[in-house]
């Protein structure tokens, strides 16, 4: 019985781990690709120091996937050339504000993007990108999601929004400097 709750305890810490973000730096000039390994296409070159946002400690090939924070694209840098940095928490407040019922079935979400920025936000597996300024509405299924927003020259935003049936959201995305 004890080892089957260390191993369990073992499994939620290794999940907990894995799934955690960070910011990090690029430590030698290194390709920066599309895919997990050396035959995947070069997207650019980045140099020492560049700071990047790793997804995840967890790995493909030895390679992290990563976010080029000046770029705002995603990509896989090998580890060996990556300095792991301070944690980024996700963010415990709800970010999509309930704005009334809805007469359809799957949440309606009206999103702002309030900043002279393409605005990329990644919910779940899904990718939708806004102009700057542009304001669209997307449809989706009820239940959760994790989500990410990020632009260029800015650190992702990340969280876990619960979306329910028959429910419009609005969202405004704006940066906040420090």
């Amino acid at each position: 019985m004890k080892k089957k709750l260390l191993l369990l305890i073992l499994i939620l810490i290794s999940n907990v781990i894995y799934s955690q973000s960070y910011l990090g730096k690029i430590t030698k000039q290194l390709n920066f690709r599309e895919g997990s390994s050396s035959a995947d296409n070069i997207i650019s070159l980045l140099n020492p120091q560049t700071q990047i946002f790793i997804i995840s400690l967890e790995t493909e090939n030895d390679y992290y996937n990563i976010i080029d924070i000046a770029s705002d694209r995603e990509g896989y840098v090998h580890k060996s050339y990556v300095k792991v940095g301070t944690v980024v928490n996700k963010s415990n407040e709800s970010v999509f504000t309930p704005n009334g019922d809805t007469s359809n079935y799957e949440p309606e979400v009206k999103i702002f993007n309030s900043t002279s920025k393409t605005l990329t936000l990644k919910m779940n597996m899904m990718l939708y990108y806004f102009k700057p300024n542009e304001t669209k509405n997307i449809t989706l299924n009820p239940g959760e999601y994790d989500f990410r927003a990020s632009a260029p020259g800015v650190i992702p935003y990340i969280g876990t929004e619960n979306l329910n049936s028959n429910q419009g959201y609005s969202w405004q995305f704006y940066i906040v400097s420090r």
